[in-house]
């Protein structure tokens, strides 16, 4: 009988174990954990009637993998689809609506970009010159920022691209790979020869603006309710915490997986779901080489609860971004009331912040006051808000967000060519390698379940 270990109990690990529980019921498995409890970042808390995610919030319905598990685990009717609204983007000291028609801050609607308050009139004429510009040619991967520079000219893409896109990230989209990220844009200007003539046959994907489709989905008690309902749904004596994986090492053909409290365990196969920099720590150095230097990013999230009366009235929609080059600590901010109103009593408002950019460590040492103190002087100026809270809740999530970086499927692809030749029967699942979303860690387990079976069935 097979026996498999998987490194790693947040979303991914979870995902492979259920995917492993339900497909081979007749191989044997562990899940081991560092920390005290599993499900990794999600974290829901209920205080004083408000639901706060001080983790993910919610997810993308058209990947199919996120929602096709909560319907596998029986919470169908726990869905919630985020209410929809204006957003806005805060720049030269005012909250500018982003323009109708837009996907992710791409325009669509050329009467739209030149009624817009956020670009100059330079920059409109600049940016309605794409559809004009020839197609892209080169064959080598390029980053975001390069990308709609050429086609929207640079006043366009700071002002209204840079925003959301390195905003999912929270990440320098002129480091950030294009086709690892995006590579949608690109298929769609070697298509129809321009992006804005392409994504307006589309308008199903516009973002942020009156006529936004609700493409987010929650649980109604908290997104932690996803990681729960998987763990409730394996059996508890196969999920391991407080032990700490330090190294796998090849035995014959099978592994040795040596724990921090000097334990030992044998494995015909291995999954470790965790992100990247968990890998290079387990794995030899050579092996590991592509992803070694691969930056993550520290961030942290700030929900405040007020009265209603206690705050100015804000404009009507869901929320702002903020250029991560502008001089401000927050990159976003959701009114929760707005966009999750089930979330918030009546009369009270919730206003979640979201702090961290590439490159930044500040947060890695900072207090919760401090970083709550940030928040507040943001908002400030952004919002008029001068009130203190009725309460706060911090979150940080110290080196969690993996960057993209220009050629990331290259050095993907020799990582995995890599641990095919050095250790066979070990693979991997995360944040890291092929998307950052709760939809994409859910079908990276999975891919990485279904190919570590058909190598052991193989062998």
């Amino acid at each position: 009988m097979k026996h498999i270990v998987i490194i790693g109990g947040g979303l991914s690990g979870l995902a492979a174990a259920y995917e492993l529980q339900k497909t081979h019921p007749n191989y044997t498995w562990e899940l081991v954990e560092k920390e005290e409890k599993l499900g990794g970042k999600f974290e829901t808390v209920k205080r004083d009637g408000f639901l706060i995610e001080k983790g993910p919030d919610s997810f993308l319905a058209r990947k199919p993998a996120g929602v096709e598990l909560v319907n596998e685990l029986g919470l169908a009717d726990n869905l919630v689809a985020n209410a929809t609204g204006r957003s806005y983007i805060y720049h030269q000291k005012a909250l500018h609506p982003i323009p109708e028609g837009s996907v992710m801050g791409i325009p669509t609607n050329k009467q739209a970009l030149l009624a817009s308050t956020l670009v100059s009139e330079i920059g409109k004429a600049r940016a309605l010159q794409e559809p004009n510009i020839p197609k892209n040619t080169t064959k080598e991967d390029q980053s975001i920022g390069d990308f709609f520079e050429v086609r929207f000219g640079k006043e366009l893409v700071k002002t209204l691209i840079e925003p959301l896109l390195s905003g999912i990230y929270a990440g320098d989209i002129y480091k950030m790979s294009l086709r690892a990220t995006f590579p949608q844009f690109e298929q769609t200007v070697a298509k129809h020869g321009s992006l804005m003539d392409g994504l307006q046959q589309n308008q199903k994907n516009t973002t942020g603006t009156k006529g936004t489709i609700g493409a987010f989905r929650t649980l109604t008690d908290g997104l932690e309710t996803l990681p729960k309902a998987i763990e409730q749904a394996l059996p508890s004596q196969n999920l391991h915490t407080n032990k700490q994986a330090t190294q796998v090492l090849k035995k014959g053909s099978s592994y040795e997986v040596s724990f921090e409290n000097g334990d030992k365990i044998s494995a015909d196969g291995v999954i470790i779901a965790a992100t990247h920099d968990v890998l290079v720590d387990l794995l030899a150095d050579a092996t590991t080489e592509p992803f070694a230097n691969q930056p993550l990013t520290t961030l942290a999230t700030v929900s405040l609860a007020y009265n209603e009366n206690d705050v100015p009235i804000l404009p009507d929609g869901t929320g702002y971004l903020v250029a991560r080059t502008a001089p401000y600590k927050t990159t976003a901010c959701t009114w929760v009331q707005k966009k999750w109103p089930h979330m918030v009593p009546k009369d009270k408002m919730l206003l979640r912040g979201f702090v961290g950019k590439a490159g930044e460590t500040w947060l890695e040492e900072a207090s919760d006051e401090a970083i709550v103190s940030a928040v507040l002087n943001d908002y400030a100026e952004i919002m008029d808000i001068e009130s203190a809270p009725l309460f706060y809740e911090v979150s940080r999530m110290k080196s969690a967000m993996p960057q993209y970086l220009v050629t990331h499927q290259a050095r993907l692809k020799q990582l995995k060519k890599n641990i095919n030749a050095d250790y066979p029967g070990v693979y991997f699942a995360g944040m890291s390698y092929q998307g950052v979303g709760i939809p994409d860690c859910i079908a990276g387990a999975k891919s990485a379940v279904n190919e570590l079976t058909d190598f052991l069935k193989e062998v």
